[in-house]
């Protein structure tokens, strides 16, 4: 999900289905939600906790990523 955000083709992507908004335009949001989507249905109401952690490791890694 990081590295995917810096890709034209995914801003273009949104632009043209007009989803340029924020949980798809934040990598902490979209990871959530991404997440949340493909764990809801296997691990129930433990997806939450599950796409909370995922989110916040997302975001610790796109901070160390652009540190550089």
């Amino acid at each position: 999900m990081n590295l995917i955000h810096e890709t034209p083709l995914y801003h273009r992507f949104l632009e043209a289905l007009m989803l340029d908004t924020k949980p798809f335009n934040c990598v902490m949001c979209s990871t959530f939600w991404t997440t949340l989507g493909f764990t809801a249905i296997p691990y129930g109401i433990q997806s939450i906790f599950i796409a909370g952690i995922t989110a916040i490791l997302a975001e610790l890694i796109n901070i160390q990523i652009h540190k550089i």
